[in-house]
């Protein structure tokens, strides 16, 4: 065996939100415990492609994440939108625990493919996950051609994914997502366009779905409830051997007595559980692995004598060296899982039968015996897995390594993992205690005004401001109201600002984003351009714009063009300028007659704002100040527009003429005549 070949190569849980080859990350939802910024700045450049800058100068939204209300705000990693949950609404839940990722992905070059992926983990949405602790992660990846193809086999899988977006969707009811269609005026956000792509994405998967699905949660009914369902669903047979896995157990004081204690530990009640359904023999093996340094209850020395009356045996959990090296650092063990199987008769080293449980629920009664709706127990979500391929206990020779269950999960059946009494156990620290809880603030995000060359901002239609709205400057003193929901700004457009009201509790504040004219969310200063930059960057669309300045890395400075460097200059005379006009505008109407109509409002978006910023380069300036023309007004032709948007008569085409006509009013040429005359010759 060539064991360099055989290396197990398992992505962190960053990694697995890397696009795919020729993808890019369209759009995605996230649930979880917690998080934290440096963590989602990873997933989110992986996910989209574009470093923390490049997505700040978009200021779209990416990745919206829905965490337990105790997690503190997470405002300022570009592209991620921290939803808050709504004041005034009762929680479903003790706690908001299920780990769970929707990610959608679009091909760069052709509009109608798409991937989906699912992703379950144990771990939390944190660099702790990434760098300390061990966890699982369960994937699926569903293809737009797949699903095209009526001889795949993807019913389970779509069955999973229509799963996990029934707990999202339930869930984001729950949660303010006014940000997420946030946009100028009437028009869609990007955001929301994305959403709905991924929607249309998601109904497909639906269409497809058969039969019951791998993933569930724990609205409805327990954990463990639904996981004998599913082993019912897929043939009673004993098994006899369990392992049980978990980050936490119950604390101390919670079973009473120290008789009683051990048999209301949750781990027996799963294996009486299981016994009593016919999915475990009388007499099976059972370990259970745990972190030495946290095991709450089981840490005292009565719990463990009368475990191994029991036959029960408390182990370490391992590090898998096929993962992370000979020589890795211990992590503490996070992960949840339950795995049962038979030994082979013929060959020992077979498992037979196997069934894996992974997810978000410890092994405790609000992880793992309540629904969280109307029992008090956590929101949760798992899956449960029978693998199709051999697996086996213990690595030997010409074994694959991932068919290896020591080196898929953090288990090991040596003496050297064998706790043997309490002396090396600790309980650890019981749950923390979490400030909050973080709710939403009465108004979502501010719009920038300048239109009078006042810095204002304003609460956007449609968001009621309660008559105590405060929006501090950055000396945290209260702006001048300009009029009901208007405040002078007293400098520079800012990305989030501070805003302050009186709630039920007092006084409460909050940090909001603030949107700019074309729509950009806590978006960074756009650079100045010149015509050649004009054209590269909308050549470019759908991807992003690049920013000037910007290294590999994200380094650098986003500057304006050097003076005396514009390209209006570089040619002579004043045919110079006309000319370069001419070769943009030819350019523009190439690219934007194969624009597909599903982009359409995105590109509008982009136009006007590249456009704009090129409001002050030499060409532009020539047009304005020395021929006193309107350069744009040959885009307005149907034969420079595609056939869905010739006219005004449609909505695309309406959209396309109101992005012109704010492009005229920052290039100060509206009115001015026509260049050409009332046609393009």
């Amino acid at each position: 065996m060539n064991k360099k070949r055989d290396k197990l190569h398992a992505p962190s849980l960053a990694g697995h939100f890397d696009a795919p080859d020729g993808y890019t990350g369209h759009f995605g939802w996230l649930c979880g415990y917690s998080a934290d910024a440096l963590f989602l700045d990873e997933a989110a450049t992986r996910f989209t492609r574009l470093v923390a800058s490049q997505r700040a100068c978009t200021g779209r939204i990416f990745l919206a994440m829905m965490l337990d209300p105790g997690n503190p705000v997470i405002h300022d990693v570009p592209g991620v939108a921290h939803l808050l949950f709504e004041p005034g609404r009762t929680r479903p839940f003790r706690l908001l625990h299920a780990k769970v990722a929707l990610l959608g992905f679009r091909h760069q070059t052709e509009v109608g493919r798409w991937r989906l992926r699912l992703l379950v983990s144990t771990g939390n949405w944190t660099c702790q996950t990434v760098e300390e602790s061990l966890d699982l992660i369960w994937r699926l990846d569903i293809a737009q051609e797949e699903l095209a193809d009526a001889g795949t086999s993807l019913e389970s899988g779509c069955a999973d994914v229509k799963a996990a977006w029934g707990l999202l969707t339930w869930l984001r009811d729950f949660f303010d997502t006014r940000v997420l269609n946030a946009a100028v005026g009437d028009h869609v956000s990007v955001s929301a366009e994305a959403m709905q792509d991924m929607l249309g994405w998601l109904q497909a998967c639906a269409d497809r779905a058969e039969g019951p699905s791998r993933f569930f949660d724990s609205r409805s009914a327990s954990l463990l409830a639904q996981i004998l369902q599913k082993l019912e669903e897929h043939g009673t047979k004993k098994r006899s051997y369990i392992a049980l896995g978990s980050g936490f157990f119950e604390s101390p004081e919670k079973g009473g007595k120290k008789g009683k204690a051990v048999e209301d530990l949750v781990p027996l009640r799963i294996v009486r559980s299981l016994q009593q359904r016919g999915m475990l023999t009388g007499s099976p093996e059972v370990d259970i692995f745990v972190e030495p340094c946290a095991c709450q209850a089981l840490a005292d020395a009565s719990v463990v004598r009368s475990l191994q009356e029991r036959d029960v045996v408390l182990r370490r959990a391992v590090t898998p060296p096929a993962v992370f090296g000979e020589s890795a650092i211990p992590r503490t063990l996070h992960a949840k899982f339950i795995f049962s199987a038979n030994s082979g008769r013929k060959d020992g080293n077979r498992c037979l039968s196997s069934w894996l449980y992974l997810g978000s629920g410890n092994l405790t009664q609000a992880g793992f015996l309540r629904k969280g709706s109307t029992q008090g127990g956590n929101l949760e979500a798992g899956v449960v897995l029978f693998p199709q391929e051999d697996l086996y206990w213990w690595q030997k020779k010409d074994i694959p390594s991932h068919q290896v269950v020591s080196h898929l999960l953090p288990v090991q059946w040596g003496d050297e993992g064998l706790i043997a009494d309490a002396g090396s156990l600790q309980p650890g620290p019981d749950k923390q205690a979490r400030p909050g809880p973080f709710l939403a603030p009465p108004v979502a995000w501010l719009f920038w005004d300048d239109a009078n060359s006042r810095g204002q901002l304003r609460v956007p239609d449609g968001q009621d401001s309660p008559a105590t709205l405060c929006v501090l400057d950055a000396a945290g003193s209260p702006c001048p109201v300009m009029s009901p929901g208007v405040y002078a700004w007293p400098a520079a457009r800012p990305r989030f600002v501070r805003i302050r009201w009186d709630g039920d509790e007092g006084p409460q504040e909050a940090d909001i984003p603030v949107m700019d004219g074309y729509g950009r969310l806590a978006a960074t200063d756009l650079p100045a351009l010149d015509l050649d930059d004009v054209c590269g960057q909308l050549m470019d669309f759908p991807m992003p714009p690049e920013l000037e300045g910007e290294d590999a890395d994200g380094e650098g400075d986003v500057s304006p063009p050097v003076s005396g460097q514009s390209s209006g200059e570089r040619g002579t005379g004043p045919e110079y300028p006309i000319r370069q006009m001419m070769g943009l505008l030819e350019n523009i109407a190439a690219r934007q007659t194969g624009i597909d109509a599903r982009d359409w409002s995105h590109w509008c978006t982009r136009l006007e704002q590249i456009l704009g910023q090129a409001r002050d380069c030499t060409v532009v300036v020539y047009f304005r100040d020395k021929l006193a023309l309107n350069p744009l007004h040959p885009l307005y032709e149907a034969c420079f527009r595609p056939s869905f948007a010739e006219d005004a008569s449609s909505p695309y085409g309406r959209r396309y003429e109101e992005a012109l006509r704010r492009i005229e009013v920052l290039w100060k040429v509206a009115g001015s005549p026509p260049l050409g005359g009332s046609s393009w010759e």
